[in-house]
């Protein structure tokens, strides 16, 4: 793309024009499929101008509650109200369906209504003479693309792809010239061209290399309207985020803070609930046993039956705190080395590689010790995965050699998995063919370890999620005889929790890795070597993902120090000092805020308890309803108050990084 992979990408002005602010809520939202229920009484408010992450297990439901707000599917049950003018749009992740369509095209058909009209007008004028009633349809059409702005659509798409760092020069080709990080910078250039107020984004890191990803976390951090995105890439979360909405448990729960503050929160909520389950058990337990011990004496039949209420009405309770399962499962990742490697696992030696005349990796040189765990990064484009094809032997090299050490033996997750399994063959087919010499006992413990029960085992490949047909990958190589594990971005359609799971096999594990991931948070904790591909060769850092980023920025500041020191406008070091303190004490009172502002959340949520028990306003005297009425009312007012104020603390301690 003629991009520098290690500069800022360029930015873009926002809109044409400035956003409202819309508010929309959900209202008992209930979404079941078959027997299955996604989640059921969803109630929720959502602020104009914040950032949502929304979260949860793969097959939770993340998907489908965006497409309910695009209205792409109807609820089964309770309504969403988002104001008519509203504009919502929703980040397309099929990609290869514009594959063949010209990049400025595929921006200007997010106005659906204008690009029609554009294309019914261009039919027509082909034609020639027209009829009276062409002649009427034309200037309906005129009118249309008037009305829609349609005269200025292709600059305007085109400033949208130039801010995005795609030029000029690329408007006219077909998206199928793109690497996947810039496919989706056009479709987000699709989305932008309809200037949305909602703005969804379903998993939209997964073909974004890291240096893209922080590319749209600032982007998004600026972004005017407000944003919903799903992801399963837990900094991303915390760094664009001020609140967190979780799937789970049939429920749809939020929470204000970053993910990190989610977590801590959801974790003590299941505390609380399992305490005091445990004290109604308690509670019941000692009432059963005094209705046990006197309910065949007369005298105390009438307390016995008064007990037995009692109990009811403890079980009634208990149902309020009942802990449904959660569709979070952890799968448990194993890779045992059949044998300890030479010390030189990988020696790769001045390979380049060429498609014509563009050249994707050039004199490529590096050695891989046993026992290592290597990330490769690298911008999209870069040759990462051709790397690990010609490692592999899945490619030839045009130059160079790439060579195994002594006592290596390979196991490899390629980026496009899909062309290892044979999709008309069932899951326990697929994996005892793949390990003939395995037992049939061991290739059933492998699935069941990668989550597939006894049912799933028989299911056919082709029927199988993104994120199943991973995990039996992964259950292959579980089996393989190998001691050097190469893998190509292994996260991108695993769920949080199998990314934890496979984190936990991998700081465990005993041979040499190597692994290419835009993961951020799974290369930090795994990797203690990076490489990074450049298009004159590679660096290569010796040390973690963290301190390799802290290294970038050093010198991305020092290149800017030097810039600033030639046109003699460098900050003085204590000018430094002051900037610092104050993003320190910005910190702090944002760290202030979340706090109140979780306080005043469990105020509320503690009044709406109190007010929906049963028989609540018949027994209760209308000065004290009124008076908790009067709580609710000043906490929520309260709570609106210090979200605003956060909100504006959070855009000034960002505006400072």
């Amino acid at each position: 793309m003629g991009q520098n992979p290690r500069l800022p990408l360029p930015q873009i002005g926002f809109l044409q024009f400035p956003l409202k602010g819309f508010m929309f809520s959900t209202d008992k939202l209930t979404m079941i499929y078959g027997d299955r229920v996604l989640f059921q009484g969803v109630s929720l408010h959502f602020a104009a101008k914040r950032r949502y992450g929304l979260v949860g297990a793969n097959g939770a439901g993340k998907t489908t509650f965006l497409k309910l707000i695009k209205k792409r599917e109807t609820p089964t049950d309770g309504s969403i109200q988002i104001p008519t003018d509203a504009r919502v749009g929703l980040l397309d992740q099929d990609f290869s369906r514009y594959d063949e369509k010209i990049i400025l095209d595929i921006v200007m058909m997010g106005d659906e209504k204008l690009w029609k009209a554009l294309k019914q007008k261009e039919m027509l004028l082909s034609q020639g003479d027209l009829s009276e009633k062409e002649v009427e349809m034309l200037t309906t059409l005129e009118e249309t693309i008037h009305q829609k702005g349609g005269y200025r659509a292709e600059a305007r798409a085109s400033s949208l792809l130039n801010g995005l760092g795609i030029p000029l020069i690329k408007h006219h080709d077909r998206l199928s010239t793109l690497s996947g990080g810039y496919k989706l910078r056009v479709l987000l250039s699709q989305l932008l061209f309809i200037q949305p107020e909602i703005l969804l984004l379903d998993e939209p890191t997964n073909y974004l290399d890291i240096f893209s990803i922080r590319w749209l976390e600032r982007y998004l951090l600026n972004y005017p309207g407000t944003v919903i995105l799903s992801s399963h890439d837990r900094i991303f979360l915390s760094k664009v985020c001020q609140e967190i909405i979780d799937i789970d448990y049939g429920q749809i729960r939020r929470y204000v803070g970053d993910f990190d503050h989610f977590l801590e929160a959801k974790k003590q909520e299941v505390v609380v609930k399992e305490q005091e389950l445990q004290s109604l058990a308690k509670r019941k337990k000692d009432i059963q046993r005094f209705i046990d011990r006197f309910k065949a004496k007369a005298s105390k039949a009438r307390q016995a039956s008064s007990r037995e209420r009692m109990i009811e009405k403890l079980e009634e309770e208990e149902q309020e705190y009942a802990l449904f399962p959660s569709s979070r499962q952890y799968p448990r990742f194993t890779f045992p080395i059949f044998r300890p490697s030479g010390r030189q696992a990988v020696t790769i030696k001045g390979v380049s590689k060429y498609y014509g005349e563009k050249s994707v990796l050039k004199e490529v040189n590096f050695e891989a010790f046993r026992n290592e765990k290597i990330a490769i990064v690298g911008a999209n484009g870069m040759g990462k995965s051709t790397l690990l094809e010609i490692m592999t032997g899945h490619l030839k090299e045009d130059e160079g050699t790439s060579r195994y050490g002594p006592h290596v033996s390979p196991a490899y997750f390629p980026q496009n998995f899909s062309r290892l399994l044979n999709k008309e063959l069932s899951v326990y087919e697929w994996l005892s063919h793949q390990a003939k010499e395995v037992t049939e006992e061991k290739v059933r413990q492998a699935l069941g370890q990668m989550l597939f029960d006894e049912h799933a085992v028989q299911k056919k490949i082709q029927t199988l999620s993104g994120g199943e047909a991973a995990r039996l990958v992964f259950a292959f190589l579980s089996l393989s005889k190998q001691n050097l594990l190469l893998l190509d971005e292994p996260t991108n359609h695993l769920d949080m929790e199998a990314v934890d799971a496979l984190i936990k096999a991998l700081q465990e594990y005993e041979g040499t890795l190597i692994v290419v991931s835009h993961n951020r948070y799974f290369i930090s904790e795994i990797a203690d070597r990076i490489i990074e591909i450049l298009p004159e060769g590679i660096h290569d850092f010796s040390g973690g993902y963290e301190e390799f980023v802290l290294k970038h920025e050093e010198d991305l500041a020092q290149k800017k120090d030097e810039k600033e020191k030639k046109m003699g406008s460098i900050p003085s070091g204590s000018q430094r000092k002051e900037e610092k303190k104050e993003k320190n004490r910005l910190k702090r009172e944002i760290e202030r805020l979340e706090n109140e502002i979780t306080a005043l959340e469990n105020e509320i949520e503690k009044i709406n308890q109190t007010l929906s028990t049963p028989n609540y306003y018949e027994k209760t005297p209308p000065e004290k309803i009124q008076c908790t009425l009067n709580q609710k009312v000043k906490a929520e007012k309260r709570r609106d108050e210090v979200l605003n104020l956060w909100e504006d603390k959070l855009e000034e301690h960002d505006s400072k990084i």
